[in-house]
């Protein structure tokens, strides 16, 4: 397991504690109110955490411990179905109710009470640690701390079946607080329909599921991702799955960007930007040193990043207070930094440990070890000298010997060669018979009993004492890595906003100005997608706010650019909360407190549901969670029904909010469902708008994607059908069709009819002409089929209004 995460949910109150098995860090999340309709909070814990395994205890609400197991359906949905002999290699995600009896609130409390923390000071009692945990931990959430103890004694009890060190216990090298107040809130489904992410599988069976096999598809996150080091990486999407509606955080991001945007900072910039390459993932490096299966390359990576820790803090220390981030990273430094840069150095021949693959130690760091490392060298020229005095022992026959050592069986007496033949028996006066191998006999010689005893096995000493040198190196850096740990944390976060400058400069975005006033005014806005593949993109100017409408209804033509306008509003929004540049002219952004959509994806099966029952709880949670502060974004509701409920249901919708007055939020929203307009409250909060176009003499239409003010009465269907290249004969039946209903004509019903009610149809006709007397014209015989229409199949037609 990679993330565990322990989450209750009680009275309203959701309280959670999740631990990072390769990085040694622990978060907490306080007491926080938790709405049981929309479980916002825990989407969003889960969101942060990306756990691999999921645990609460029984007794939870039923609506809470649906929603954790829809996690974990979601997420293995597309796994193959586990066997017995799989052990369970294809499933990410697991989860577990634990026994409320055994895992309760005093059990709980008990153990966190008793949580050792690598960075507390050293011999503290168990009141001094109690003492010690309250100035870090409070106490007096006590959802919280029912979440953090069942995680710690799940940890105790299953650590040998997830951890690199099997043997130990689990560490705590860092304890961080979680603070979901100031986040943007955003569903999945948002995430998703916006291509804000979008994780695509490796289509192999064998590769599906698995860490490597998810690679990011196109997507907003793919475009800004220009990340140089690994935790900046993460970084990044931390700031994808946690927008903040914090100016002065936002603020703080932006003037980073700024400056690394300027021109007169370029050196410093790509100064850099080599170093932040060389930055790794220092708790994973720690975890694997102390760890029998350590590799040489383990040391390169830690001695490469102390020593571009320190280059980049040499950098920063220029400017140091032009930037807060660049004052943090200057401040974080310290000289115990050097110390274990210059350890390591002393310490760690890496040449030598990079040709053996293991570690080794420079000459002149230990005299035992040196010591060993000289008898080992001449340990060649003593095994000579002592097969020469064997060999003057032995009988003439043996012309020929050597002293040779055998790991697990130590030094013995190889006989090379005789004068003839070996003895039948191979015994020889003096020496213990061993083995024969290769024709050479092997014996235990009194030289051999001697070397065992003076000598014995150098090179395991040597490797002893090399593990022992390596231990004691491990344990100094643990008790002073914590310093580097928190500088790294904002190395990480300055590489991911360098990286969202290099996209800003090469991608001609701007800074967005944040307000805490209620606007969206952007100028010349792009959608940083589209922008990508369509480099004649159009832009287009949105102005939300109170003294400009806040609910933009939307109508225009099929395919001219309704829905890429507002996923294209909503994602420079988006962007604007995690503090990077938007694709603009320029742009004001008021604080958004939430996000909410009703946008159609590919993945609406996830719903398990009908299209138009998707649509209802997208608005339903629009309606619900809603508030001022929020940005409403709905695309084509309805399509699931028939045109007036769909109608009629939008207009209650709108209608809903259009009564919250100054409480409504910036609203969105694109529909065919034209007459709309005309079923709601006329006032200044609604702004008709559409996209230009012009109609060609042929008929076709020409789209301008222009957003203007005004209102279409036609979606011109036909014409999108036909450029869409379907028949011509289709389309002119359709046209046909549409242009009777809109004038409320009867239709022409005779087409509808089978081969058998028209040769009945027929039949009866030419019988009455048979029994009229006089000769019937053109008219007459009009009338007569009109006649004989309306006596056989006048209820059928009144009905059937399909062609």
């Amino acid at each position: 397991f990679q993330i565990v995460l322990s989450i209750i949910y009680q009275n309203g109150q959701l309280g959670a504690a999740y631990y990072n098995t390769i990085m040694s860090e622990l978060y907490i999340l306080e007491d926080i109110a938790e709405s049981n309709l929309n479980f916002d909070m825990t989407n969003v814990i889960y969101r942060q955490s990306r756990p691999s395994f999921i645990i609460t205890t029984s007794g939870m609400a039923e609506p809470f411990l649906t929603l954790l197991k829809k996690f974990i359906l979601k997420e293995n949905e597309n796994f193959p179905v586990e066997t017995p002999s799989s052990n369970n290699r294809f499933t990410r995600l697991k989860f577990k109710i634990m026994s409320k009896k055994e895992y309760g609130f005093s059990s709980c409390n008990t153990r966190v009470q008793h949580l050792k923390l690598e960075f507390e000071p050293d011999d503290l009692t168990d009141e001094d640690r109690i003492l010690f945990l309250s100035s870090i931990i409070n106490f007096n959430c006590s959802i919280m701390i029912h979440a953090l103890g069942l995680l710690l004694k799940y940890l105790d009890k299953h650590w040998n079946a997830m951890a690199l060190d099997a043997i130990g216990q689990a560490k705590f090298v860092q304890l961080h607080k979680l603070n979901l107040k100031d986040i943007v809130m955003v569903d999945n489904e948002t995430y998703k329909g916006l291509q804000i992410v979008n994780p695509r599988h490796h289509p192999s069976l064998f590769k599906f599921g698995t860490s490597s096999s998810r690679k990011e598809g196109l997507s907003l996150y793919s475009i800004l991702n220009r990340c140089q080091s690994r935790p900046g990486l993460q970084y990044l999407w931390s700031m994808f799955q946690h927008p903040t509606c914090d100016e002065k955080e936002i603020n703080e991001r932006l003037d980073v960007i700024e400056f690394c945007l300027d021109p007169t900072n370029q050196n410093i910039v790509q100064n850099m930007l080599p170093c932040l390459s060389k930055i790794h993932q220092i708790t994973k490096v720690m975890n694997r040193l102390s760890a029998p299966q350590a590799k040489s390359s383990e040391w390169q990576r830690l001695h490469k990043t102390l020593c571009n820790i320190i280059h980049i803090v040499d950098i920063c220390e220029t400017c140091k207070n032009v930037l807060p981030l660049f004052t943090k990273i200057v401040d974080s430094a310290t000289d115990e930094m050097h110390r274990l840069r210059y350890f390591i150095e002393y310490i760690v021949d890496f040449e030598s440990s990079k040709r053996q693959n293991k570690f080794v130690a420079h000459a002149g760091v230990d005299p035992q070890l040196d010591q060993l490392n000289h008898e080992n060298q001449t340990l060649p020229e003593v095994l000579s000298l002592m097969a020469e005095r064997d060999l003057q022992e032995l009988p003439e026959f043996v012309k020929a010997c050597s002293m040779v050592y055998l790991p697990d069986i130590g030094y013995l007496l190889a006989v090379t060669h005789w004068e003839s033949s070996p003895p039948e028996d191979y015994e020889l006066p003096g020496l213990e018979f061993k083995f024969v191998a290769n024709n050479i006999c092997h014996y235990k010689s009194p030289g051999a009993v001697e070397l065992q005893n003076t000598v014995g096995d150098i090179l395991e000493k040597i490797t002893k004492r090399q593990s022992q040198i390596m231990m004691q190196l491990v344990q100094y850096i643990t008790k002073h890595i914590k310093p580097v740990i928190e500088i790294i944390k904002y190395i990480a976060k300055l590489d991911a906003l360098i990286s969202l400058s290099i996209v800003a400069r090469d991608l001609n975005y701007v800074r967005p100005k944040i307000s805490k006033s209620k606007i969206i005014d952007i100028k010349q806005g792009r959608h940083p997608l589209l922008e990508i593949i369509n480099s004649s993109f159009i832009t287009n100017d949105t102005l939300s706010s109170q003294d400009n409408s806040l609910i933009k209804i939307i109508t225009g033509p099929n395919a001219c650019g309704k829905s890429i306008y507002l996923k294209q509003v909503a994602l420079i929004v988006f962007m604007a909360h995690i503090g990077s540049y938007v694709p603009a002219e320029s742009a004001t952004i008021g604080v958004i407190k939430h996000i909410l959509t009703r946008i159609h994806f590919a993945d609406t099966m996830a719903f398990n549901a009908s299209s138009f029952m998707a649509d209802l709880r997208q608005m339903n949670r629009a309606v619900s969670d809603a508030t001022s502060n929020s940005l409403v974004i709905i695309d084509e509701f309805g399509k699931g029904t028939s045109y007036i409920d769909a109608l009629s249901l939008l207009a209650a919708y709108l209608t809903d909010f259009i009564n919250r007055g100054a409480e409504c939020p910036h609203m969105f929203v694109s529909t065919h469902l034209h007459s709309v307009v005309d079923l709601i409250p006329q006032t200044s909060l609604v702004e008709k708008q559409t996209l230009n176009f012009l109609i060609n003499q042929d008929g076709t239409v020409v789209f301008l994607h222009k957003i203007t003010n005004g209102n279409s009465g036609m979606s011109f269907a036909h014409s999108v059908a036909a450029a869409a290249g379907l028949e011509s004969k289709i389309v002119e039946r359709a046209l046909s069709i549409y242009e009777n209903r809109k004038k409320k004509k009867p239709i022409h019903k005779l087409q509808t009819l089978n081969v058998y009610q028209q040769e009945k149809l027929a039949e009866k006709i030419c019988k009455h002409l048979v029994t009229q007397k006089e000769n019937v014209d053109m008219d007459g015989l009009k009338s007569c089929i009109t006649q004989m229409w309306s006596k056989n199949f006048g209820n059928q037609s009144s009905k059937d209004d399909t062609i």
